[in-house]
Formats: C-alpha cells, sequence, structure tokens
C-alpha cells in the first residue's frame, strides 16, 4: 500500500501532562473574567461622575419632593432675590397679575411641579392652584373652579371690570373675584382656533388697553376689542410669520401703546393700527410695565451664559421705538431644568413699587 500524499506529524501527548489547549482556555476565561470586572467598575465610576458634576441640583428627577421656586424683585436700579417665606407655587407654566383691590399678586399655578427625565419622563405632578403674593410670602387661596387652559392664555387686570381676568387660547375669560373664578361671558366672542389647532398657539395674543378700557384679542389677520358690551373687529394684526407661541402683549402707559415682541420685530398697538419697529436679537422673554420707571420692560433666558444648574437672564427696557439692554451686575438666574418651559411670568406690584419676577425651578 503506498500513499500519495504526506502526513504531518502529529505530538505526542505524555499521560498525566497538561494539554496546551486546556492551558489556552484557562487563561482566555480569566481574561474575560477581568475585562468584565473592568467594564463593570468604568460603567459605575462613570454613572457616579455623571450623578456627581452633571446633574443639575434641583430634584426634578424623580420622585423627590418639589424644588422650591424664587421671587426677583427689580426697583429700578438692582434685582434682588426674594425670601422664601415658605410653600408656595411651584410649576414650570403659571400666569399672574396685581390685584389693585387686594393689593396682592394673583397668580394661577396650571403646570408640572415634578418633572421626570429620561426616556420615560414626564410630568410627575400636575397642579392646578391659585396663590396671593403679598411682598413677603405665598399664600394658598382655595377655589371651587379654575380657568380652563385650553391653548396659550395671558392675565391681565381689567381696569373696567376691576378685576383680575385670565383669557384663554380659545377665547375664554374668567375673573378673579377675591375667592374663586368667576367665568365670564363673552358673547359674540372672534373665531379664535380650537385648542387642538396648531394656529392658536402661533395667532393668539391678549392684552389690556388701559387707556381706552379695552380687552385686545390680536389674531393673524386681525384685532378684536372687548368694551364690555361688544366685540369689534379691524383688519390687520400681528404679521403671522413673526408670531410665536409665548407672546406677550404689554400696555405700555408713558406712550399709550400696545407692545407685543415679534421673532424678527417688535409691534406697536394704538388703538387705530400696528407699526413694527426693529429689534435686536430678542429670544424667549417676558414683558411687563414698570409703572415706577415709567417703561416697559423685558427678561429673557440667556443661553450662552450657564453653568451646570442655571442661566443669567437680560434685560431690556423699551421706549416706544427700539430697545436697550441693562447693564445689570447681578441677574436672575432661572434653573438649567427649565429648558423647553414657558417664560417665567412679570408683573408690577404697585403697592410695592417694584417689579416681580416668578421663576419656578422646573
Amino acid at each position: 500500500m503506498s500513499y500519495s500524499g504526506r502526513v504531518w506529524p502529529t505530538p505526542v501527548q505524555q499521560p498525566g501532562a497538561p494539554s496546551p489547549c486546556a492551558a489556552l482556555d484557562r487563561r482566555a476565561r480569566v481574561v474575560a473574567l477581568l475585562g468584565i470586572v473592568a467594564l463593570v467598575a468604568a460603567t459605575a465610576v462613570t454613572a457616579w461622575v455623571s450623578m456627581r458634576f452633571g446633574q443639575p441640583s434641583t430634584p426634578v428627577y424623580g420622585s423627590g419632593a418639589p424644588a422650591d421656586a424664587a421671587v426677583w424683585t427689580w426697583d429700578g436700579g438692582a434685582y434682588a432675590a426674594a425670601p422664601n417665606g415658605g410653600a408656595g407655587p411651584s410649576s414650570n407654566d403659571a400666569d399672574m397679575a396685581y390685584d389693585p383691590a387686594l393689593g396682592a399678586i394673583v397668580l394661577w399655578d396650571h403646570g408640572c411641579e415634578r418633572l421626570v427625565m429620561g426616556f420615560t419622563g414626564g410630568c410627575a405632578a400636575q397642579v392646578d392652584r391659585t396663590w396671593t403674593w403679598d411682598g413677603r410670602t405665598w399664600t394658598p387661596r382655595p377655589s371651587r373652579s379654575s380657568p380652563v387652559e385650553d391653548g396659550r392664555g395671558a392675565m391681565v387686570y381689567d381696569h373696567r371690570l376691576g378685576r383680575v381676568v385670565y383669557v384663554s387660547g380659545a377665547g375664554h375669560a374668567w375673573s378673579w373675584t377675591g375667592a374663586g373664578w368667576q367665568e365670564l361671558a363673552l358673547s359674540g366672542a372672534p373665531a379664535v382656533p380650537g385648542h387642538d389647532s396648531a394656529a392658536v398657539a402661533s395667532t393668539f395674543a391678549v392684552g389690556y388697553d388701559e387707556g381706552r378700557e379695552l380687552l385686545v384679542f390680536v389674531l393673524a389677520t386681525a384685532t378684536w376689542t372687548w368694551d364690555g358690551r361688544a366685540w369689534i373687529g379691524t383688519p390687520g394684526g400681528i404679521d403671522p410669520a413673526e408670531a410665536r407661541d409665548d407672546a406677550h402683549l404689554v400696555y405700555d402707559r408713558t406712550h399709550g401703546q400696545l407692545v407685543y415682541v415679534g421673532s424678527r420685530r417688535t409691534w406697536t398697538w394704538d388703538g387705530a393700527g400696528w407699526e413694527p419697529h426693529e429689534q435686536p436679537a430678542i429670544a424667549s422673554g417676558t414683558l411687563a410695565y414698570d409703572a415706577a420707571r415709567g417703561a416697559v420692560m423685558l427678561v429673557q433666558q440667556d443661553a450662552s451664559s450657564c453653568d451646570r444648574t442655571a442661566c443669567r437672564t437680560t434685560t431690556w427696557t423699551w421706549d416706544a421705538r427700539s430697545w436697550t439692554r441693562l447693564p445689570v451686575d447681578r441677574a436672575p438666574t432661572l434653573p438649567l431644568t427649565r429648558s423647553g418651559a414657558f417664560p417665567p411670568p412679570m408683573a408690577f406690584d404697585e403697592a410695592r413699587s417694584l417689579l416681580v419676577l416668578f421663576a419656578s425651578a422646573n
């Protein structure tokens, strides 16, 4: 018998000697085990570092108690953080206005007071409460009824009615009686888009013209006024391309006009029509009239000046034609977790001659 191919020598293992393959398998298992241990340790360290240095300090990431809100006041020269006098409003969406009859600020808190971040996050605690601020502390005001938030709304003081009024984005209104909210019948209201329409946020704003004692609605192509008896519509509104979903409409007593800050221009209304004005790059902000200084003020978050927990703000003032940024040494700060929330509400406290800014922690 002959072989046509060559047969390579086969190593012969002596009886009792360890197999090279077995030794190799043991080394591989040890290396793999060490790799797994290193991976677990690295993951734990990364998570600890993220929790220690990356997570904002406000307890809005889980089951902790709602974080305390902040109240800032402006006296014309500087801001001051008002002392926290105990429990108060804390959600990320609120509206407020000063009530001369009460000598206090009325705030309706109707947002989320505890957010849970992450893929399964959301609002862990939705609130619906009314509060008053007397310059020192917040006082809860129990009420059997509340306004309905169907579209972005606004809170104003109606001088003709003598009450604080909240108007929703669908054209519904409620007045604060001092003991509760009372729905107002605005018969024949203009055709405001329904609450499920995207047009509500982009075309609606409401303010109160103190000089003419008119509730003013601004829609995409028309402006409507309510004098307590009838609605009057006039052609012309804010350019829909410049409308914003966080718009404020504030009355400037000094110049007798309503002021609206659009995405590119500022608009003023003198009772007859709207006039556009150039404006600097002003992002989302909140407006209020400072009666003691006779100026419309705007406070906006400064996204270019943030640390791990909060962002500073910038303050602007309006002179009927242009905006001027004020040099403020100690500006209010807004928690970083407010990203995506609506601008914090601001109102002038006539009893104390201070502009009041409410900044929730969420």
